[in-house]
């Protein structure tokens, strides 16, 4: 029996390697959500300097994963560099233009947004691989729809690479496509959620239900309702009946199941 076939050395790491490639993880700076529950499972928060994907639960949900990656890359810390929102033709088709008045309303800055259209994916993967590397941009969320061949391993690999060289907080915005192989540090889903209502019944605030769906550092998968508040650009928990919840997977979501908690 050949024993090298199975058990390849290089699928085994050294224990000096090993405990390297800890250090390192664990010496990356880490963005906080905001929310004090999420950010203790996630042991501080995602990593600043890596690439993080967001699906939405059903397709009426790409909105809100993408809406959910711009307020996560608002909680980076003010600076000159910018956030590149970068999309193919398609994907601006599908999902139309960011609205300044509505970005300001949420308690961003619409002149620190750059957004970048191309005439198609491919163009798309290129350019938001440049800006990550320019080291212009404080985060660069690229947005796909549909299950895209070209977003793939090898593909996610280069962003990932390119994040963690420069610093670069890179967010994939995969709306309502299914969760294939990536080199992202975590896998979210995203729903919108149902708020709760302001004074004079007024809408609330932007309310999602979050799953935390793969984590390369280990972190066990979970379930949580968030709310966005504008004033302090951040999170906060928002208590299901239960809190955090068990273990959530990759399947889709049926939309009646995410208003019964």
């Amino acid at each position: 029996m050949n024993k090298k076939v199975i058990l390849p050395k290089a699928a085994f790491p050294s224990a000096p390697n090993a405990w390297k490639q800890y250090q390192s993880r664990m010496s990356q700076p880490l963005l906080p959500i905001g929310a004090a529950e999420v950010d203790e499972r996630l042991r501080g928060g995602i990593i600043q300097a890596g690439l993080h994907e967001f699906f939405g639960g059903v397709k009426a949900d790409s909105h809100a994963a993408a809406a959910f990656a711009l307020l996560l890359a608002w909680r980076l810390p003010e600076s000159d560099a910018g956030i590149f929102w970068v999309t193919g033709d398609k994907e601006r088709q599908a999902s139309g233009r960011l609205y300044p008045l509505g970005l300001s309303a949420m308690g961003g800055n619409p002149s620190r947004i750059l957004l970048v259209q191309t005439a198609d994916l491919r163009d798309a993967l290129r350019a938001a691989a440049d800006a990550i590397r320019s080291k212009t941009a404080r985060a660069v969320i690229l947005e796909t729809h549909g299950n895209a061949r070209m977003v793939d391993l090898t593909s996610t690999r280069r962003l990932a690479l390119a994040a963690a060289e420069s610093g670069v907080l890179a967010l994939l915005v995969r709306g309502d496509a299914a969760p294939m192989p990536s080199a992202a540090s975590t896998r979210w889903r995203i729903c919108s959620a149902p708020s709760v209502p302001l004074p004079g019944n007024a809408p609330g605030l932007p309310t999602f239900d979050i799953n935390l769906l793969r984590h390369r550092g280990g972190t066990a998968s979970f379930a949580a309702r968030v709310t966005w508040d504008h004033a302090t650009r951040s999170f906060f928990d928002t208590p299901l009946s239960g809190g955090l919840s068990a273990p959530a997977t990759d399947a889709e979501v049926d939309p009646q199941q995410r208003f019964r908690a």
